[in-house]
């Protein structure tokens, strides 16, 4: 029974929920301040803190939900590649058992074994890469699994060319091979699709986390600073505050 690949986050993935939710209460304290609370940078100032703890939370969402949808894409695009390799030995044999001619069984058997030598594996979801490296692998899995439909289409053509490839095994026809391959096609565009948007919902949640000056961190962390100066490094005000962790990345 083929199963949908488990979800796995990675810790900085986990942990930018604790983060937004630190925001949360940082937002509430400095409410608590009241009036004295009157940071000069409009960044700093309360209904700026509300606004962008809305946007990240959302951000949080939409990345969270798209996960979810790519762990089930690629559930679906590895059922339908798993069926492929086991069904061409099936082609390549029953084409020899049909008495096809030598040339053909030369280039069926090439094809197979190159559907055999390409490794076409489903990226793990939420891996622990990211950026660059996150990218670098997905663009190799996507090429990986084109390539296998290439080869597949190949051979679906050199059998249906042969007057003698008739197999009376359903699955075995052109035309249950042409219903496969269309769905292996489905399946692979559906999961390049989630993965695209994933990978684009990541980067304006990054962004709304970790840019410059304008990101939650780095908002976060001028608070904290903006409070100590207020209240002074031994107050309860700042106290209140100084727990509250956040850590920033480059992007």
């Amino acid at each position: 029974m083929n199963t949908v690949p488990k979800l796995k986050k990675s810790t900085s993935e986990s942990g930018m929920n604790t983060y937004a939710g630190n925001f949360i209460s940082l937002t509430g304290k400095c409410i608590i301040f009241g009036p004295v609370y009157n940071p000069q940078r409009d960044e700093l100032k309360i209904e700026n803190m509300k606004l962008l703890s809305a946007y990240v939370r959302h951000s949080i969402n939409d990345v969270d939900y798209l996960i979810a949808e790519a762990v089930v894409a690629e559930g679906n695009r590895k059922e339908k590649f798993a069926l492929l390799l086991p069904l061409a030995t099936r082609v390549q044999a029953v084409s020899i058992a049909l008495g096809l001619p030598k040339t053909a069984l030369i280039h069926i058997r090439e094809i197979v074994r190159k559907i055999r030598g390409t490794r076409a594996k489903p990226i793990n979801i939420v891996p622990l890469l990211e950026g660059d490296e996150l990218q670098k692998h997905i663009s190799v899995s996507q090429r990986s699994f084109t390539e296998q439909i290439e080869h597949f289409t190949q051979l679906i053509t050199v059998v249906s060319l042969q007057p003698l490839y008739n197999p009376v095994e359903k699955e075995l026809t052109v035309e249950a091979l042409n219903k496969l391959k269309d769905e292996m096609g489905i399946a692979n565009d559906g999961a390049i699709k989630v993965n695209n948007e994933l990978e684009e919902a990541r980067m304006k949640r990054d962004k709304l986390l970790y840019a410059p000056k304008t990101g939650m961190m780095d908002i976060a962390l001028a608070v904290k600073e903006y409070v100590k100066a207020l209240f002074g490094g031994s107050s309860p005000e700042y106290k209140e505050v100084r727990h509250l962790r956040f850590r920033n990345r480059k992007i």
